[in-house]
């Protein structure tokens, strides 16, 4: 028990990630590279990682853990503390509704949804998405928005009263899209999972 706990200090300890520290760890005689863990504390919130004691609460908030047992967003934040990558291969964090009941739910305000967009993220780059999601990531390049805009769309907004969409600033939306590498990515990727709008 004070193994673990020692391992988790380490794990949290600000000074070691900052000092390079934690760069690999030894657990049941396996050696982690803790790359992927590392890269996502560089993302912006994705320090709040290290603030996550594993309390549990973000799952019982979770309406998603309601319907599908085998969702846990704690387990997913246990996985990624300890560097397993195969979070962002596994399909079912592809079911968070970014919601935020876990985050508004968590006493240390890990920023939970913000943590799962970044294992998407990272799964995306390696093809690990349901292909609707990437079908949408691609019309967000070539048109500036998830979903596309259709003539009945447009008709029903302005049936409600809602505002004119305008046009995307395509321009500026590909060259921000394009300088952190996803339109290059996005062209060769192909989904593993398969699957179609409807899922």
């Amino acid at each position: 028990m004070l193994g673990r706990f020692l391992i988790i200090d380490l794990l949290l300890n600000p000074d070691c990630q900052k000092q390079g520290f934690v760069s690999t760890m030894v657990t049941k005689g396996k050696v982690l590279i803790l790359e992927f863990r590392n890269w996502l504390l560089d993302q912006p919130e994705g320090e709040t990682l290290l603030r996550c004691y594993q309390y549990g609460r973000c799952t019982s908030a979770c309406p998603v853990a309601d319907i599908e047992p085998s969702f846990n967003p704690r387990l997913f934040l246990q996985k990624i503390l300890l560097s397993d990558e195969l979070i962002a291969e596994e399909q079912l964090v592809w079911n968070c509704l970014t919601c935020e009941q876990c985050e508004v739910h968590c006493p240390e305000m890990v920023k939970i949804p913000h943590i799962l967009i970044l294992a998407k993220v990272r799964g995306l780059m390696a093809g690990n998405v349901p292909a609707a999601a990437l079908d949408r990531a691609k019309t967000i390049v070539s048109q500036g928005r998830s979903l596309p805009v259709s003539p009945p769309m447009l008709k029903t907004r302005e049936k409600m009263g809602l505002p004119d969409l305008g046009t995307p600033p395509m321009d500026q939306i590909v060259a921000m899209l394009a300088d952190i590498g996803i339109v290059s990515k996005l062209e060769k990727v192909e989904s593993v999972y398969g699957g179609s709008e409807d899922e």
